[in-house]
């Protein structure tokens, strides 16, 4: 999973499950519609529910449909042949990987896994982590990682608004030509049909999980440290095996994962749910930038040109500016209006919402927390589609520890928002319970 990530809910995840509890039952389906790390909708996942998960990024949808989805291993039957003849000392990964089952926290799940299916995985972990590209076709060698985000590539060079120039270092020479090997067997294996989709999946979540801990930034992907490097950037990019109780928490549900889509499209195709889960984006950053590297990665497997795509990074950073995504939410003048749309569209009894009095629409960094949007989400909640009297609001105070410009962590507080959805319309004046998403004609 991704742990840098801003507004990651794992350190409020108890309050938040309990908070959906009180309006959920295990078996009863909840969605998730800014699912952005996954945190949550895997806390979902594993409290028994049956979760729908969303997220306009592309690397959410992959982790997903990795660890979401399946609630079990997939077959690797069909591909597994591909890497078994080519790691050396094979028995012994097979051998550890199984033995590494036999651990307290997987006693739960153990009866479930297929020991074979583990040694297979394992399998292609050692391989992804030790090989060359020279098998591969010339069209397939490829150094697309290693020039644009590595110091010494020849696609790196960037020029600022400001007029600064300089090389993108987001990672150490060595770090970037393993992500290209990766990703150049990755992408080999995907368009010539080698590998199935759930396994295609499963070995891109583990490489976004190894990439995020040798990246040379402060959590995000929209800048990285000029003069010097993180210290984390100085290891070696391994690839481990997942946690599998990601993968068999919860039981054998019907979870589902969009793809890269509009939460305010999205929702009105979800069917009926007990809870939707709000953590939408709510200052000036824009996630589809921030976090864009790891979407570029989940995006090269497909690519048919990564030449074309590459030739086109912009800004300092080096994104393709065909995926970055303006999300509405993340305007002051916008955000209760399309809170009350997908609200609106969504099909559910009850509404929780994750908010934050520290940085957001109306407060800057150095202002301390604010509760002007608390109280215009309040006001929202309060609104004829929902029951009166069922709004509650919950605060979970936290240390802050982001610091910028001599300003460091400061007290704030995590809001959990919930009230329940009228179910009729009669008791709405503005009839507008359940407001389907405008066609196009």
């Amino acid at each position: 999973m991704i742990s840098r990530y801003l507004g990651n809910k794992q350190s409020i995840m108890t309050p938040l499950l309990e908070a959906i509890g009180a309006h959920a039952r295990p078996g009863d389906h909840v969605v998730d519609a800014f699912s952005g790390s996954l945190s949550v909708a895997m806390g979902l996942k594993s409290s028994g529910y049956r979760v729908t998960a969303n997220d306009i990024n592309l690397f959410s949808s992959v982790l997903a449909e990795a660890y979401l989805v399946p609630t079990a291993l997939p077959d690797f039957d069909a591909s597994r042949g591909i890497v078994e003849n080519r790691v050396e000392s094979l028995s012994r990964v097979r051998q550890s990987a199984i033995e590494s089952l036999h651990r307290p926290d997987y006693e739960m799940i153990l009866n479930a896994i297929d020991e074979r299916q583990v040694a297979a995985l394992a399998s292609f972990i050692e391989f992804l982590n030790s090989c060359d590209d020279l098998d591969l076709p010339d069209s397939y060698r490829r150094t697309d990682f290693y020039d644009a985000y590595c110091e010494a590539g020849t696609n790196s060079r960037f020029v600022s608004s400001r007029g600064r120039s300089g090389n993108r270092r987001f990672f150490k020479p060595q770090n970037a030509r393993r992500i290209d090997r990766i990703l150049n067997h990755l992408r080999f294996w995907n368009r010539e049909g080698l590998i199935r989709d759930a396994t295609l999946a499963i070995l891109l979540a583990s490489t976004l999980r190894a990439v995020e801990k040798v990246a040379n930034t402060q959590g995000t992907y929209h800048d990285f440290p000029r003069s010097n490097w993180d210290s984390r950037a100085l290891n070696p990019l391994v690839l481990e095996m997942p946690d599998l109780r990601y993968i068999y928490a919860g039981g054998p549900l019907d979870h589902y994962a969009g793809r890269e889509q509009d939460t305010l499209e999205f929702i009105s195709s979800v069917d009926h749910h007990s809870v939707l889960y709000l953590d939408p984006p709510y200052n000036f950053r824009q996630y589809s930038a921030y976090y864009f590297l790891l979407n570029v990665i989940c995006r090269y497997v497909e690519m048919e040109d990564p030449s074309a795509y590459f030739g086109n990074l912009m800004f300092v950073r080096g994104q393709n500016p065909d995926d970055d995504f303006a999300s509405s939410f993340c305007k002051a003048s916008r955000f209760i209006e399309d809170m009350r749309t997908l609200i609106r569209r969504a099909d559910c009894d009850t509404v929780v919402i994750s908010y934050f009095n520290g940085k957001n629409h109306w407060s800057k960094f150095d202002s301390g927390p604010d509760s002007t949007g608390q109280l215009l989400l309040e006001q929202l909640l309060a609104e004829p589609m929902f029951e009166q009297g069922s709004q509650r609001t919950v605060l979970v105070p936290r240390r802050n520890y982001a610091s910028y410009v001599g300003y460091t962590a400061r007290d704030v507080s995590e809001l959990i928002l919930s009230a329940r959805v009228v179910q009729d319309r009669e008791g709405d004046p503005t009839g507008a319970v359940r407001q389907p998403v405008p066609q196009m004609v």
